[in-house]
């Protein structure tokens, strides 16, 4: 069975045990922006990335995950094409490069001081 529902006005119906789950909510704008951009590359990237935020404790892990999931995505973009349908529209070298350039922004993000992201907007 899973812990007592708690609620709160940041987490209205989290129960003790996901209390500490990140929510795209409380990333910080720079960090926030990367799931933006993904958009911008696909919609379906944005969707990937934006609900793993969930699986996540803190934004640190959940940027690494996403640099993980990344470089994976380049390393073997057909993987990922193919299953959204998309193996056959879109170029794999454009949507590769692509990537890359949101994996340098993913580290940009990670090499600054979480201090110097920006506030969340829902804190």
């Amino acid at each position: 069975m899973r812990g007592k529902i708690v609620h709160t006005p940041l987490s209205p119906c989290v129960s003790e045990q996901d209390e500490k789950r990140m929510d795209t909510d409380y990333l910080t704008p720079m960090t926030y922006d990367i799931i933006a951009n993904a958009g911008m590359i696909m919609d379906e990237l944005r969707l990937e990335i934006g609900s793993s935020c969930s699986k996540y404790k803190t934004e640190d892990s959940f940027l690494n995950g996403t640099l993980k999931f990344i470089n994976k995505n380049i390393d073997d973009p057909e993987d990922f094409l193919d299953y959204w349908n998309y193996i056959d529209e879109i170029n794999i070298e454009e949507f590769k490069n692509k990537l890359k350039k949101l994996r340098k922004k993913i580290l940009l993000v990670i090499n600054t001081p979480i201090s110097d992201r920006g506030e969340p907007p829902f804190k």
